[in-house]
């Protein structure tokens, strides 16, 4: 328009006569309404500018409010009440690990006399699972009861030097005590339903990657929650064995120590428990969720209902539902910088590994005809291996390639 004014006031002005000075008038009353019209539209966006610089605080100002109603604790500012409350209901747990299975996790308490839940792993395979709470206070716990189908594990805690190896009858009457002789302060109650909108602020609590240690509170990671969907997804190599309903979030929670925590509301009522790491098989790419609470509460009653009447599902009954690969009587080297080549570094007498003439300083090529390039190659295939299976391997002694087959059958004395 610019351009357009000056090609008009170029042309009109230069005019002699009545009629150059009438057209030349019209053409600077034209360029006049037309610088007006741009200041008002520049006005106009200087208000428009105005109106969303405001605006977008108080639509920030209406969403925190719209949050504090729909919860009473963030309502009357306690969010951090909720999160010291919810680290005090989660407890450190440490036991067994191999491989890249950490022996560190986490549980939720789930009544005063101390059950835990707790998923299903090689950690609580441990002779004795030691437990520290949020105040440092030290215990020993035992595994109760296991679910391998749902990846869901109850343990029983004790104080220390009490024994282990025969579970505390649980019982949720107060007319009769605990054997455990446990009073806690601080529990879950597991809800048999719950009601969680889309886009809904969740927080995630647990012993992440094991940074808390004694006293030190557990990492609490804020998230929202996305959809409840039915799991399809994997450990390493082999399908992952529960395939029901889950609560998908989109906080980090996929990592060592996490699974076992809790997920709560922002008013810390409990709506799930994270699960274990793994990856979605649509997706290939690792998933953050938890079993809803509706899910721990039907299996705290029926693991209730199985101690009282002396079952607990003891680990040499239960069927193959962890991870937990065959022990072949080898132990690979882990040192080294970036890839870890898979040197023996030492063989168990008496053992498989052994007995098929396995040596210290082997380098394992392949395993069953898949190579294997590192250490972390050899824990992920030998974790697909099944008790009694044979196993081929080819390894490099010096300068020669030799086949070894490790026959994992027991040899009868």
């Amino acid at each position: 328009m610019k351009h357009l004014g000056s090609f008009i006031s170029t042309c009109a002005i230069p005019g002699r006569g009545r009629a150059g000075e009438s057209a030349g008038a019209q053409a600077r009353g034209s360029l006049a309404a037309h610088d007006r019209a741009r200041s008002l539209q520049v006005q106009g966006l200087r208000s428009r500018k105005s109106w969303r610089a405001c605006a977008i605080p108080v639509l920030v100002v209406l969403y925190s409010a719209s949050v504090a109603r729909s919860s009473p604790a963030a309502a009357s500012g306690g969010l951090d009440e909720v999160i010291a409350a919810t680290q005090s209901r989660v407890i450190k747990l440490y036991g067994l690990g191999a491989g890249q299975q950490a022996g560190y996790g986490s549980g939720i308490i789930v009544s005063a006399s101390g059950e835990v839940l707790t998923v299903e792993s090689l950690l609580i395979d441990a002779r004795s699972i030691r437990a520290i709470d949020a105040a440092g206070k030290r215990y020993e716990a035992a595994a109760v009861y296991r679910d391998p189908s749902r990846q869901l594990a109850l343990l029983q805690l004790r104080r220390p030097g009490q024994p282990v190896d025969v579970p505390a009858p649980v019982t949720e009457s107060e007319d009769v005590p605990a054997t455990s002789g446990l009073q806690l302060p601080a529990y879950f109650d597991v809800p048999a339903h719950i009601d969680l909108i889309g886009g809904q602020w969740v927080l995630a609590a647990g012993n992440a990657f094991r940074i808390a240690d004694g006293d030190e509170p557990v990492t609490v990671a804020r998230g929202v929650f996305s959809t409840r969907t039915r799991l399809d997804a994997r450990r390493r190599l082999k399908d992952y064995p529960y395939r029901g309903d889950v609560l998908v979030i989109d906080c980090i929670t996929n990592n060592p120590g996490m699974p076992g925590g809790a997920l709560v509301d922002l008013d810390g009522r409990l709506v799930g428990m994270i699960g274990r790491e793994v990856q979605a098989n649509q997706t290939n790419t690792h998933l953050n969720y938890a079993l809803p609470a509706d899910v721990l509460s039907a299996f705290l009653s029926e693991a209730r209902a199985a101690v009282a009447a002396g079952r607990h599902a003891p680990a040499e009954d239960r069927e193959r539902g962890d991870d937990r690969p065959p022990d072949l009587g080898l132990r690979i080297a882990r040192t080294g910088y970036r890839t870890v080549l898979p040197f023996v570094e030492r063989v168990i007498r008496g053992t498989p590994a052994a007995r098929a003439g396995l040596r210290s300083d082997d380098l394992i090529l392949s395993i069953n005809g898949r190579q294997i390039s590192s250490a972390e190659d050899f824990d992920a295939v030998v974790a697909t291996l099944r008790a009694g299976d044979a196993v081929d391997l080819v390894i490099r002694r010096d300068r020669d390639i030799k086949s070894i087959r490790i026959e994992q059958k027991e040899v009868s004395e």
